[in-house]
C-alpha cells in the first residue's frame, strides 16, 4: 500500500492550487493563480499546472501508471473521475495534466494553421517536434513521481477526442517512454518528425461519431501511425463519439493485463474492470476507399 505516499499527498494538496470552477476563455500568460483549495475527493489531490492525481487504496508498492489527456473545453477531473472504477480494480494510479488553453496546443495548431494562404505553414502545423504542453505533461508526471513511486515502464499515455490526439502526437515521439500509447476518438493526423518506432498504439473510433468523422481516423491517423512504424490495434465499434466500458476494459486489459477473478458486482448494474473486455481484432480494418500509400497531410 502507499499509505506514506497518501500523507505526503495530503499535504501538497493543501499546498497547491487546483483549478478554478469558472469558464476558460483561452490561454492567458498573465493570468492570477487560483485560491488554494483542496479537491474535493478523497484521494484526488492537485498537483502544479492544474494537473490531477489519484491514488487507489489497492495501489501496489510500485504502482503503473495512466496518464489521461482532457478532450477539448473538458476538465481533468472529468477524466479521472471516469477511470475511478477502474483504477481502484487494477491497482492503477491515474494522472490527469491540463492544457494551457481550451485544448491542446497542437491540436489547436492543426485546426488552424498560423497561415492557410501558406503550405510551409499549414505542412508544419502538422508535425509535432515539442509543445509547451508536451512539457506540462512530462512536469505534471515529474511532480507526481516525486512523491508516488509510480513503475515508469508501465506508464501508459491515453487521451479521449482532442486528447487522442495529442497523445498520439505525444505519446509516439522518440523522446517519450511510453509502454502504450491509447487514443479513443481522435480527430487530426499528426505526424511526428522524429517517432519512437514500434510502440504499441490502440485507436478506437465510433463508426457514428457526430463529432470528429470516423473516416479520419480510419483513413489518414491509422495509416500515418503504420507509416511511422507503430504496432497499431485499431477497434472500429458501432456508436457515437464516445468510449463504452467494454472499450476501456479491452485496451486496459491490453496494456495492464487482466484482472485475475474480475466478476460483476451482483445487484448493482455496475462492473468489475476487465469483466467486459472483448477480443482485439487480429488485423486492421482498411477503410472503404482508403489508398495503399501513406496519407497526404495538408500543405503536402
Amino acid at each position: 500500500m502507499l499509505l506514506p505516499a497518501l500523507l505526503a499527498l495530503a499535504q501538497i494538496a493543501t499546498a497547491t492550487p487546483a483549478r478554478p470552477e469558472e469558464p476558460r476563455s483561452g490561454v492567458s500568460k498573465d493570468r492570477p493563480e487560483p485560491p488554494t483549495r483542496l479537491v474535493s475527493h478523497a484521494h484526488l489531490f492537485a498537483l502544479p499546472g492544474g494537473a490531477v492525481g489519484y491514488v487507489p487504496a489497492s495501489a501496489p508498492a510500485h504502482p503503473p501508471l495512466l496518464v489521461l489527456l482532457h478532450g477539448a473545453g473538458h476538465r481533468q477531473t472529468e477524466m479521472v473521475e471516469h477511470f475511478e472504477a477502474e483504477a481502484d480494480m487494477r491497482g492503477l494510479v491515474l494522472l490527469a495534466p491540463d492544457s494551457a488553453g481550451e485544448t491542446w496546443d497542437a491540436v489547436e495548431s492543426a485546426k488552424e494553421p498560423p497561415s492557410i494562404d501558406s503550405p510551409l505553414a499549414n505542412r508544419l502545423s502538422h508535425r509535432f517536434v515539442s509543445s509547451r504542453d508536451e512539457k506540462r505533461v512530462d512536469a505534471a508526471i515529474a511532480n507526481l513521481a516525486s512523491i508516488v513511486p509510480i513503475d515508469r515502464a508501465r506508464t501508459v499515455l491515453a487521451g479521449f477526442s482532442d486528447g487522442a490526439t495529442f497523445a498520439l502526437a505525444m505519446g509516439l515521439s522518440a523522446s517519450e517512454h511510453f509502454a502504450a500509447v491509447i487514443a479513443w476518438s481522435p480527430g487530426i493526423a499528426i505526424r511526428d518528425v522524429s517517432p519512437a518506432r514500434g510502440r504499441r498504439v490502440f485507436v478506437s473510433h465510433g463508426r457514428s461519431d457526430p463529432i470528429l468523422r470516423f473516416e479520419t481516423t480510419c483513413r489518414d491517423i491509422v495509416p500515418l501511425l503504420q507509416s511511422e512504424g507503430a504496432n497499431v490495434t485499431f477497434l472500429p465499434f458501432d456508436g457515437g463519439h464516445d468510449a463504452p466500458v467494454w472499450l476501456k476494459d479491452t485496451f486496459l486489459d491490453a496494456v495492464f493485463g487482466r484482472v485475475p477473478h474480475a466478476q460483476p458486482v451482483r445487484g448493482t448494474g455496475e462492473h468489475e474492470a476487465g469483466t467486459e473486455a472483448r477480443p482485439l481484432p487480429t488485423q486492421v480494418e482498411k477503410c472503404a476507399g482508403a489508398k495503399a500509400e501513406v496519407p497526404k497531410l495538408p500543405g503536402q
